[in-house]
């Protein structure tokens, strides 16, 4: 489902590997001085930020995405520079064309059938980018969580039979869209295999499952990543994403609004 298209003002100011599938779960939090929280939980989350830091990515992205018993398929290939700057362009036959950009925290969307583009901001920022179970706010959410974030390790555990820490992340920021976070890190290889995230009132709103990890360039990078829908009985969105390529040249000119609406 597109977004109800309403004209605005389009001012310039955007998204780091978007759907942030690293954006989300490359994390890094500041450990607090003491009350259960530790620089161990620090040193695992730099360990984290340090492996899946790069200046600039590409690769060619997948969203298979179910509501109910409708399953939609999503192609694009994706762009982005530094934590603020992404261009998605959609190949699929239903949407081929679109495309969106982020500058910052501002997003905006072209639909070449209509030739229209639309900021989108205010209600719209709470729905699913292209129908999807990840909205625009949290693809606006460009900046490192290291700045937002406390962390602690409540347990050691193990998940599909690998050992892990279990952290929390804590926030008393009224601006962002989950405060608490909990993470599953594998002991071993020092990445997330499972992400809950939760409102301000305790209730789990959405879980993320890193189906697959991949070396690339030196890395580890999770390349199927899965979002559930807490809220929504089967509600669910499998990203993936292929021929990544990372720390290459990308150009001013491939984040502008004349990219977007050429």
């Amino acid at each position: 489902m597109r977004v109800q298209k309403s004209r605005s003002k389009i001012r310039f100011p955007a998204i780091v590997a978007i759907l942030c599938v690293a954006g989300v779960i490359s994390v890094s939090a500041q450990a607090a001085a003491g009350g259960g929280f530790s620089r161990e939980a620090q040193a695992i989350l730099d360990a984290i930020d340090a492996a899946q830091q790069y200046s600039s990515i590409s690769y060619v992205g997948m969203m298979e995405i179910t509501q109910g018993s409708r399953v939609l398929k999503k192609q694009f290939a994706a762009y982005a520079r530094g934590k603020d700057r992404v261009f998605l362009e959609f190949s699929n036959p239903e949407d081929r064309g679109v495309r969106m950009l982020r500058l910052g925290s501002s997003i905006w969307m072209y639909f070449p059938s209509e030739r229209d583009t639309v900021r989108i901001s205010g209600s719209l920022m709470r729905q699913g980018l292209m129908g999807s179970n990840l909205s625009y706010e949290e693809v606006a959410e460009g900046e490192s969580l290291k700045d937002f974030y406390s962390a602690e390790i409540l347990r050691e555990e193990t998940l599909d039979g690998q050992p892990c820490k279990v952290l929390k992340l804590s926030s008393s920021r009224t601006d962002i869209s989950y405060p608490v976070r909990i993470l599953w890190v594998d002991n071993t290889r020092e990445i997330p295999l499972k992400i809950e995230l939760y409102a301000r009132s305790g209730i789990l709103m959405k879980t993320m499952y890193i189906k697959n990890v991949e070396p690339i360039s030196g890395r580890l990078l999770p390349t199927t990543v899965e979002i559930v829908d807490a809220l929504k009985k089967n509600s669910k969105t499998l990203f993936s994403m292929d021929s990544v390529r990372l720390d290459i040249m990308l150009t001013d000119s491939m984040f502008s609004m004349e990219a977007l609406t050429k």
